[in-house]
C-alpha cells in the first residue's frame, strides 16, 4: 500500500489488486474524524484489499461474481469481515441475474456488519 497524496484533511493510499488488467484499490483516511473509506475496483479476493479496508468505516466492494478478476458477494462479505470493516456497500453486481436481497444476503453470510447495495451518486460524510 502506497501513500499517493495527503493534506491536512485526508490521506489517500492505493495498492494494486488482482484483475485481468492493471487495477488499484483505494483507502482514504480522514485524520480529523479518524474515519476511513476503502474502495475496491474490479478484483479477485487478495490480501491487498483486506489491507486497504483494514478497520474501514465504509468499504465499497465490487460483487460481479466469482470469475477471473472479480469477486462475488459472499467473497466481498468475507473480505469485509476479515478487514474489520464497519459497513459494506456492494457495487458492480450482476444486475438482473440475482435479486438485490439475494446479493445482500450472500454478503451477510460472511459479514456481521450492515450490507447495502451502493447507489449512483451516494454521498458519505467523514
Amino acid at each position: 500500500m502506497s501513500l499517493v497524496q495527503e493534506n491536512d484533511q485526508w490521506r489517500i493510499f492505493s495498492s494494486p489488486v488482482k484483475h485481468i488488467i492493471p487495477n488499484i484499490g483505494l483507502r482514504i483516511e480522514f485524520p480529523e474524524s479518524g474515519k476511513v473509506f476503502a474502495y475496491s475496483c474490479d478484483t479477485e479476493p487478495c490480501p491487498q484489499v483486506v489491507q486497504l479496508a483494514n478497520n474501514a468505516d465504509v468499504l465499497i466492494h465490487e460483487a460481479a461474481g466469482a470469475s477471473l478478476g472479480h469477486t462475488d458477494a459472499t467473497q466481498a462479505g468475507k473480505i469485509a469481515e476479515g478487514a474489520g470493516a464497519d459497513s459494506l456497500y456492494l457495487i458492480h453486481y450482476p444486475n438482473g441475474r440475482l435479486k438485490d436481497n439475494d446479493i445482500v444476503a450472500k454478503a451477510s453470510q460472511e459479514f456481521n456488519g450492515p450490507v447495502r447495495l451502493a447507489e449512483d451518486f451516494m454521498e458519505f460524510e467523514f
